[in-house]
């Protein structure tokens, strides 16, 4: 009996040591997998990403975080958590402890504070970047928190009368440009120079001119004009970058038809939309007041990328051409649901999202189809066609409804020169652009298989037709000759 009480008491320690070596685990999910077929209807499917914990700074020693606005994963994989209600950033490292924290900085012999700052971004030399929203300027600091300058509003003889500068996001790309995401700017994103001159606006949101209402407007009187709703571009709310350059960006108005661009260096929206629907949240709410509204967006590896949806609490995740790849998350109380999420982040396979309402990030791991979908992707976007194709089949072994890993089995054929079986794949995952690639490819394949027989076939029925023509011609001619 005591041997017994004591294996007992050795196999408790154990597991107490296990789970506290690794506080995150993941666990069963609040909510169910679903995706969206051709034909635009909801389907189930196995989930992608389930909850693995959250963490609010409690456990870390650090007190509960506050009304905590934004997040970023620097490239040596620290997490800097911009903590507004508590007025600091909070550094976490992957194991989750504290690196530091920032609660203000010293600037000409004097302690300043942020005031509700909404974003920041972290360079790869770890610079750190703040939106200090209410102190309508961005923040430069080093990676310890000194104090290397600030960048109040742009200067410029193109900047309408009246305009007011309250950032709310920043990044910054490698030759050290900096933009700047502004609350109520409706002419684009602020672009600056690495010394913080203004330098433009960048991809202002077109405005969709409805005929009928400006017939309207032009009826009416000034009064109600007034009332009616005026054609003016939609700001942008959020931007991130890639590893080539280009901005990502998201809008969350309901009228925006493109909520998610993709903008190159002069501004031009080049997102591919290739998938069946475009990149933009729910379909089945599309225009409805329960449409996405998309407040974040994050650019992971292989031109994959991944936005939040403020309103359904949901993430939704596009490979390079914009096919939805996987859908997770929900609004709600339990782990693994939000009330006010504001930000994503990803770091490895992992995603984090930010609550606000809820002081807390939340912790995603793939399961075993979402990992296939991500090896899937990366393998089929690195090239190794063989290793992808089969990681593709093992998902249809999960679900074999799956219509990307038709897809994805196609694409994989359709570069190995299989172009028949490439077109059946393709047919089954309804993707017409590709199918129409691999028609191509095969039908000039049928053309260089058959067309020496086809000449030969074609000279020989030319020839024969010719001689018998010419024998036609001469027999004739000898009966003609006979009969006079």
């Amino acid at each position: 009996m005591k041997l017994i009480k004591s294996i007992s008491k050795v196999v408790l320690v154990l597991t107490t040591v296990s789970l506290l070596a690794s506080p995150l685990q993941a666990g069963a999910a609040p909510y169910e997998g679903y995706s969206y077929s051709y034909w635009g209807d909801s389907v189930s499917t196995p989930n992608a990403y389930t909850p693995a914990g959250t963490i609010d700074g409690t456990e870390q020693g650090i007190g509960k975080l506050l009304e905590p606005s934004d997040m970023y994963v620097a490239e040596d994989g620290l997490l800097y958590v911009l903590d507004a209600g508590n007025g600091r950033i909070v550094v976490f490292d992957q194991d989750w402890r504290v690196v530091r924290e920032i609660r203000g900085f010293v600037r000409d012999g004097k302690n300043e504070k942020f005031n509700s700052p909404q974003g920041i971004y972290v360079t790869k030399h770890n610079h750190i970047y703040i939106a200090d929203t209410e102190n309508r300027r961005v923040v430069e600091l080093t990676g310890e928190g000194d104090f290397v300058r600030d960048i109040g509003a742009p200067k410029s003889d193109v900047i309408r009368a009246g305009f007011e500068y309250y950032p709310i996001k920043v990044s910054v790309d490698h030759a050290g440009r900096i933009y700047v995401v502004g609350r109520g700017v409706f002419d684009g994103i602020i672009e600056l120079d690495a010394e913080g001159n203004f330098t433009g606006f960048m991809g202002t949101n077109r405005v969709k001119f409805d005929a009928w209402d400006y017939f309207w407007k032009k009826m009416s009187t000034k009064e109600q004009r007034s009332k009616l709703e005026q054609f003016v571009p939609l700001e942008f709310n959020n931007v991130d970058l890639d590893s080539e350059g280009f901005l990502y960006t998201t809008t969350s108005e309901l009228t925006s038809s493109d909520p998610i661009k993709r903008l190159n260096p002069v501004g031009e929206d080049v997102l591919r939309r290739q998938g069946y629907w475009f990149p933009r949240g729910d379909i089945y709410s599309m225009g409805s007041s329960e449409s996405s509204l998309l407040i974040d967006v994050k650019v992971g590896e292989n031109g994959v990328y991944s936005a939040l949806d403020s309103r359904k609490g949901r993430v939704f995740t596009y490979d390079q051409d914009g096919n939805l790849l996987y859908i997770f998350g929900r609004m709600g109380e339990q782990e693994g649901t939000f009330r006010t999420p504001v930000a994503l982040e990803r770091r490895g396979d992992d995603f984090l999202v930010l609550d606000k309402a809820m002081n807390r990030i939340s912790v995603f791991k793939p399961t075993r189809y979402g990992a296939l979908i991500n090896e899937a992707n990366h393998l089929l976007f690195s090239g190794k066609y063989d290793e992808a194709e089969q990681k593709w089949k093992d998902l249809l072994k999960l679900d074999s409804n799956n219509e990307i890993a038709y897809v994805g089995i196609g694409k994989v054929m359709l570069r190995q020169g299989e172009n028949k079986q490439a077109l059946e794949y393709l047919k089954l995952g309804y993707d017409r652009e590709y199918y129409s690639k691999a028609f191509g490819k095969y039908r000039k394949e049928i053309v260089r298989e058959y067309f020496g027989t086809g000449m030969t076939i074609v000279i020989v029925l030319g020839v024969a037709l010719v001689g018998f023509s010419f024998l036609r011609r001469r027999a004739r001619g000898k009966v003609n000759a006979d009969v006079t």
